[in-house]
């Protein structure tokens, strides 16, 4: 299960609900806005804001916007902090119900991000769910056209919501005029990055497999660095009819913190707990107990190759970088072997981002992102 910090307000005495509009199929859903309206910085977004709907009805394409939200308003930076983060964000509606949002912003995609929680106690669950569009914004003070697209939405559900085909991280905005509600709430505040102290953590990995003929901390142990200059300067390991190489790369992040050292056990951490990682697998008919008169083969069934790339997403610098690469003595017919999406799972990015955490204050928010990479491989 993923790691959420949530904070919970007591409220003294009975909340007033004389305006407050409540409905099984609610939906708030928490936007970034503007994207790409500040020329010098693209990716980074100009304002945000939180649109809520008293039942939300998705169009069965990213290039349909859904209808335009109840009432809607926007949510400034707090003291220069992204907004959607654990510490919360409280904003009231325009008929006074008051919304707050406790929100980790790393989530991935499609997993419970956190949760929404109106003044009177009702909660609803967050799903992170980036990339589709979804209202023109209410700040108008960068591009007077600006479009929200959803970052997390909030609703009753057990499950996020589907995401249709044709929904990419890339995906463009509708040719149609984005809908806007008039009933919105503004608070005008200076953009700032939001990317500011982000750093991302791009994983790509074979969807093929390896049988490692040790333990994994031996396995690790290979991961040999200069505490100098961050790199790896140890021996390639040879095996029978194959050769894995290591590398790795990193910066000095404080007099205590060095990215090489936080990929390495970012790496040695997800080979523990991720579904990519096998220790010791058991055959049947092997692996018989000997009243410890015979010790136990250790061996690990992982990935053939696996890269960690970090990113300071702000200045886009590689600030580090760890990878092992098998290659073979000779071609196999072996059968292909595809990208098996589940292994992507809680126990794959909860341990990297772990690792992550102790590059703080110098970041102080985690993007991880996983791929296989090919999709699919053929010997």
């Amino acid at each position: 299960m993923l790691k959420l910090s949530t904070a919970i307000a007591i409220l003294n005495g009975l909340a007033s609900l004389s305006h407050a509009q409540k409905t099984d199929n609610e939906t708030l859903i928490l936007c970034d806005c503007g994207i790409g309206d500040n020329k010098d910085q693209p990716s980074w977004s100009t304002s945000r804001q939180m649109n809520w709907y008293k039942s939300l009805v998705w169009p069965d394409s990213a290039n349909k916007y859904p209808a335009a939200p109840e009432m809607a308003v926007e949510v400034p930076f707090g003291n220069g902090i992204y907004p959607w983060n654990p510490d919360g964000a409280t904003e009231t509606m325009p008929n006074g119900d008051v919304w707050s949002v406790y929100i980790e912003e790393q989530t991935p995609e499609g997993f419970k991000a956190g949760n929404a929680v109106h003044k009177d106690g009702e909660t609803l669950n967050c799903w992170s769910y980036h990339g589709r569009p979804i209202s023109a914004a209410v700040n108008k003070t960068a591009n007077h056209d600006a479009i929200c697209w959803s970052a997390f939405v909030c609703n009753s559900d057990n499950t996020s919501p589907n995401r249709p085909s044709d929904m990419t991280p890339t995906s463009t905005s509708p040719s149609t005029t984005a809908p806007s509600t008039s009933d919105f709430t503004q608070q005008p505040a200076p953009t700032e990055s939001s990317a500011s102290k982000v750093l991302g953590i791009d994983a790509a990995l074979s969807p093929r497999f390896i049988n490692w003929p040790s333990n994994w901390g031996t396995f690790i142990n290979n991961f040999v660095w200069d505490q100098v200059t961050g790199n790896c300067v140890g021996e390639p390991f040879r095996g029978p009819g194959y050769t894995i190489t290591f590398e790795c790369s990193g910066v000095q992040i404080d007099s205590d913190t060095h990215m090489t050292l936080q990929l390495i056990k970012a790496l040695r951490d997800v080979g523990m707990d991720s579904l990519w990682f096998n220790q010791n697998p058991i055959i049947p008919g092997t692996n018989i107990s000997t009243n410890a008169t015979v010790p136990t083969p250790s061996w690990v069934v992982m990935p053939e190759s696996l890269s960690l790339t970090a990113t300071d997403v702000a200045a886009q610098k590689v600030i580090g970088h760890l990878s092992y690469t098998t290659k073979y003595d000779t071609f196999l017919a072996n059968p292909c072997s595809s990208c098996e999406t589940a292994r992507f799972n809680a126990n794959f990015f909860d341990p990297i981002l772990e690792a992550m955490k102790g590059t703080f204050p110098d970041y102080n928010n985690y993007h991880v992102q996983a791929v296989c990479d090919p999709w699919v491989a053929c010997f």
